[in-house]
């Protein structure tokens, strides 16, 4: 009787130990983007809504030219992403095949320092750089390239793109170097012994092999740069407007159905962008490196 006292104990003490942690995330995680989901739907009071179906407020979004701003932010956020791509994936190949182990630890500790620093100190740098007495313009003046400062590399949306790129490069490239991992060294010698450039080898073999960490990468970038906001505000100007900027307008003016009606959109973005990267790029695979 003891023992199966004991035992019923155990069973209890890991039933409730396993669903606090599903509880937890479900109570703070899925409910509450299941709730937004089904007040987009509902009708607006003057200071709230209330449970009466409707598709008002996603037709408000094509019909008041609010989503032009959600397809520039869209757009940005998909260059950046590509950007990202571009210059992350060499740097990546760079620090985990070119580079000598033991110094290997201390480039990507180099990429995570500016975590440490608030984010938006980190932005805000940049306007010191980009600004009109900013380093590359003083830089142009000195070695002689221009007669005057040049005014178009602050609040215009390159400058959000520089902003974002630099704030969200790492996230590309850690991905990709643990994907990196995976590739052993001996295929890529094999692949050399059997006459392969270095250019075949690359594109037939490695980013092929390397498909979870790019996907993974881009997932990174694209959900942080859509959801950005303090590049917008601090390098794009009063004549930038992002989706979360329009959204802090809405819930200002306590227009929550549409508010509600765009985070859903961006909400089926994400779900979508994850579920084709775990279906066809395999990103559980990148966990494996980790184990």
């Amino acid at each position: 009787m003891k023992a199966k006292s004991l035992k019923s104990k155990d069973g209890a003490l890991f039933f409730f130990g396993f669903m606090s942690p599903a509880l937890f995330v479900i109570v703070l995680g899925i409910v509450p983007l299941v709730l937004i989901i089904i007040w987009s739907f509902f009708e607006p009071t003057e200071y709230w809504i209330r449970p009466h179906l409707t598709i008002a407020a996603y037709l408000k979004f094509f019909t008041m030219g609010r989503y032009i701003t959600f397809l520039k932010t869209l757009r940005v956020s998909v260059t950046v992403t590509f950007l990202a791509l571009i210059i992350g994936y060499p740097i990546a190949y760079f620090i985990r095949k070119v580079v000598r182990e033991k110094y290997r630890n201390i480039i990507l500790f180099i990429f995570i320092i500016p975590f440490f620093l608030s984010y938006i100190v980190r932005v805000f740098s940049l306007r010191l750089i980009l600004g009109r007495y900013g380093v590359i313009n003083n830089a142009l003046l000195w070695i002689g390239l221009i007669s005057e400062p040049i005014e178009g590399l602050l609040f215009n949306e390159v400058a959000v793109h520089i902003g974002l790129l630099s704030s969200y490069l790492p996230f590309m490239i850690f991905p990709i170097v643990l994907s990196i991992e995976r590739v052993g060294d001996s295929t890529v010698e094999a692949s050399r012994d059997m006459g392969a450039t270095f250019f075949q080898t690359l594109i037939r073999i490695i980013i092929p092999l390397t498909k979870p960490g790019i996907f993974a990468g881009c997932i990174f970038v694209f959900v942080s740069s859509l959801g950005s906001t303090v590049e917008w505000d601090l390098l794009g100007g009063v004549s930038e407007l992002s989706t979360q900027q329009m959204l802090e307008s809405l819930m200002s003016a306590l227009k929550f159905p549409s508010t509600f009606a765009i985070s859903t959109l961006i909400l089926a973005i994400t779900m979508g962008a994850l579920l084709l990267g775990f279906r066809y790029a395999k990103i559980g695979e990148l966990f494996e490196t980790l184990e």
